[in-house]
């Protein structure tokens, strides 16, 4: 703008200049030069009227903006004043104050109010504290509503605000009564749950004898006697775990024990539980003492833990030598106390719940408004940062919805969330993903799209994903070997399509009697019973077949609307680009176990009249290139069964003469991901799905000239 007002004086000027360069100034009266002089009045009325325009530009865009300023501040819950530091006099006061403390502006009470604000005493000691470094104070104080007779809190938070030599005071006024609330209510529920917690601890120390916790990331211990009439593994206390219970089972356990002992709670052992997602407590006996009469004997029972992915073990050990009756009343206590703190545990969901959905409300209308906002010309700078504000709340936003979720499925109050969506961009994550999970498992994925399938969709495509993903984890969880097909086919209803998803596996299956209780089971927390929910939600229907020791087919629905009907080969068949350029003689080899994929790639390759060779596993490429090196290029996945794309290039690379440059294909996008690909051998990386720039960034800088 400032620009754009120095121009235009610029031009003004000069045309008044110009103007009087032709006239002649002794002559202008005369009337045989009464045409200069009229230019000359035209030239000056010509600038005048270009700084007025200039002048009401600048009024309008004034005007403008504090029409905006006000409409934001009416629809908000949050009142603002404007003191002047030094007199601590009242310059503004936004027109919502009188919803927020319930004063009428007719009287003007308000500025009395907010006056008042630095008498209070727990304001006025922030203020003589504040250091005026720290960006605001912020205090809730109890206020005496007069609109709606009934006592409320509120909010006050003050900041600074510099312009030149003069600063002010701004003061944030809102209505914190439910925060207030909530913050008494989650006091209330803390205690209640510290002392189930420790209701638990007194009852664990009266069931049982020995507690030992592990750390398996750090190898770690710590021990613990709950009675000391007996130290069953001498004194000790603390250190490395895999030495500690060997020397526990070569100097304490029962000769005919020992190997039993060592292979159930070795560091080893412990450690495949967790990996193979078998985290069930269990537990075993074993005497102690090395007398083939009277030995003592104990029972260790294994708990395992995981918190952010800090696997731990609990190992408590009681002596069961004495009756089974009365084990059974110690047991009984025990439960009873897990029940009750899985009362206090929900108590603390319901309540993350409350407040995470408090949380968001409001988080939706600043990105609503920051949306409103980038419709609008700002400067570069505001603009960077309202762009700032969106992104950061959309990613609190989705930290919220996925805790959010559970809670919502076992409320029944969760809703749809509906937007356009790529059906092979979701798929494609759903692939990559299922693949990344299946670690070294020796299974196959296997994703088959119908090709008749419209290519944008509009539905819930998050709650879609997390339900494929669901049973996609269950099936790699109960699969050893074989294969887990993805089976994804349409039927069109008019303008929209029955959307088909079958997962099928060549797992461990389920007998008639475990399908009818997974399917009748109402725990909403994870696999079955967390699918149902979200395909209730959808609307959506749910089969399961199953066969036990040979298969699991898991087949849900739902009905979405067709926003695009381009068919999925008809995207494929047009994916050359204005852009491609000609490599005809040069020769690609493509390797992805992915037939799609490879297909998606092969279009795109086509454009640039490459040769391209197709493989489906990185032993076919190793093969390949031992008898034949004559490519130009290798483009190579990442994430593929058998044998990895950083196993293929360490391959390639003891190859004799091998000098092809290797590009990695992976949907592995995220910040720092190139430099690691980088760092082990690739010569360049593109990310999945493959945008054509970069495509054509890494053809050019391999094959062209």
């Amino acid at each position: 703008m400032k620009k754009l007002k120095t121009f235009l004086i610029v031009i003004a000027f000069i045309i008044v200049l110009g103007c009087l360069y032709f006239v002649n100034l002794e002559k202008i009266f005369q009337k045989e030069y009464l045409n200069e002089y009229i230019i000359l009045g035209l030239a000056v009325i010509l600038g005048l009227s270009i700084l007025g325009l200039i002048k009401n530009r600048n009024a309008t865009n004034s005007k403008a903006e504090n029409i905006l300023f006000n409409s934001l501040l009416a629809n908000s819950d949050t009142a603002f004043i404007l003191i002047e530091m030094k007199t601590n006099k009242v310059i503004y006061i936004s027109d919502n104050i009188e919803s927020i403390l319930g004063i009428s502006l007719k009287d003007k009470s308000y500025f009395e109010v907010a006056r008042k604000i630095f008498n209070i005493p727990i304001i006025k000691t922030e203020l003589n504290n504040w250091n005026k470094v720290d960006d605001y104070i912020s205090q809730i104080i109890q206020y005496d509503n007069p609109k709606y007779n009934h006592q409320m809190w509120i909010r006050l938070k003050l900041f600074i605000y510099k312009e030149k030599k003069d600063k002010y005071y701004v003061v944030r006024v809102s209505d914190a009564t439910s925060e207030h609330k909530r913050q008494h209510l989650l006091i209330s529920q803390a205690s209640n749950i510290k002392s189930r917690e420790a209701q638990l601890a007194e009852i664990t120390a009266a069931s049982y004898d020995v507690e030992i916790n592990v750390n398996l990331n750090t190898n770690t211990f710590d021990l613990k006697y709950f009675k000391l009439d007996n130290l069953y593994f001498g004194d000790i206390k603390n250190g490395n775990y895999s030495n500690i219970i060997k020397k526990i089972s070569d100097e304490y356990v029962n000769e005919n024990d020992k190997e039993m002992f060592y292979n159930n709670l070795s560091l080893k052992n412990l450690k495949k539980h967790f990996e193979n997602y078998e985290i069930n407590s269990f537990s075993i006996r074993y005497r102690v003492g090395n007398e083939s009469k009277n030995n003592t004997w104990l029972e260790s029972t294994i708990f395992f833990l995981s918190n952010e992915q800090r696997n731990k073990v609990s190992i408590l050990t009681k002596n069961v030598t004495e009756s089974a009756e009365s084990i059974r009343e110690q047991n009984v206590l025990l439960q009873n106390a897990l029940n009750d703190a899985k009362i206090a545990s929900k108590s603390k969901t319901d309540l993350v719940s409350t407040i995470s959905h408090d949380i968001r409300v409001p988080l939706t209308n600043i990105i609503g408004l920051t949306e409103s906002l980038l419709d609008k010309k700002l400067d570069e700078l505001v603009l960077d940062d309202v762009k700032s504000i969106k992104k950061s709340s959309n990613e609190v936003l989705d930290i919220i919805d996925g805790l959010l979720d559970v809670s919502k499925i076992e409320k029944k109050v969760i809703e749809k969330e509906e937007s356009n969506y790529s059906i092979l961009k979701m798929f494609d994550s759903i692939e990559d993903r299922a693949k990344e999970y299946i670690a070294k498992k020796h299974i196959n994925i296997v994703l088959n799209l119908d090709n008749n399938l419209p290519v944008i969709l509009c539905g819930d495509e998050k709650r879609i994903t997390q339900a494929i993903n669901e049973i996609v984890d269950n099936s790699i969880k109960y699969t050893n070997e074989g294969e887990i097909v993805i089976n994804v086919r349409g039927e069109k209803i008019d303008s929209s399509v029955k959307l088909i998803i079958e997962v099928k596996d060549t797992g461990i299956g389920m007998s008639n009697k475990k399908l009818k209780e997974v399917m009748n089971s109402s725990d909403s927390n994870t696999g079955i019973g967390y699918v149902k929910g979200l395909v209730k939600l959808l609307d959506g229907e749910l089969e399961i077949e199953s066969k036990e020791n040979e298969y699991t087919k898991v087949t849900i629905s739902f009905t979405q609307k067709i926003v695009e009907d381009n068919k999925i080969r008809e995207i494929m068949n047009n994916n050359k680009t204005v852009d491609a350029f000609d490599l005809t003689g040069k020769k690609v080899l493509v390797v992805d176990d992915n037939k799609l994929n490879l297909k998606v790639t092969n279009r795109l390759l086509k454009s640039y009249s490459l040769d391209v060779t197709l493989l489906e596993s990185g032993e076919e490429c190793i093969e390949l290139l031992k008898n034949n090196s004559n490519f130009d290029l290798i483009m190579l996945d990442q994430m593929m069964p058998g044998m990895d794309g950083d196993e293929v290039l360490e391959n390639l690379k003891k190859i004799d003469n091998f000098n092809i440059p290797v590009v990695v294909l992976t949907a592995d996008a995220i910040e720092g991901q190139k430099e690691k690909y980088l760092s082990m051998g690739f010569d360049d990386y593109i990310s999945k799905p493959i945008d054509k720039l970069e495509l054509n960034r890494v053809l050019e800088k391999f094959l062209k000239n």
